[in-house]
């Protein structure tokens, strides 16, 4: 257990900013975790995101399988369009 994430069931919860001083953060405390069995990812308390963030989701896109973003912030859902990404990504409300 980590303060930058929770696994639920097959649900990981990531917790503050996904933002370039942030990402190496993740990407260590995740690294050593088998993501393999997960479904979603939920956004819920995310505050801040950037394109490093976008980064950090498609890594986790080549970990989980069928990833489903929950609770995706509307200007993640803007990026992801600018960036053309969004046929990377599913995402629903809850």
């Amino acid at each position: 257990m980590s303060s930058l994430y929770e696994i639920s069931g097959d649900t990981l919860f990531l917790t503050g900013d996904l933002v370039l001083v942030n990402v190496a953060k993740f990407e260590k405390a995740l690294r050593p975790i088998d993501l393999s069995s997960l479904k979603k990812v939920d956004l819920s308390l995310v505050e801040r995101l950037d394109s490093a963030g976008i980064a950090l989701l498609l890594e986790l896109r080549q970990k989980i399988q069928s990833l489903i973003l929950v609770h995706a912030p509307a200007h993640l859902v803007t990026m992801l369009a600018f960036y053309n990404l969004t046929s990377q990504f599913e995402w629903v409300e809850a």
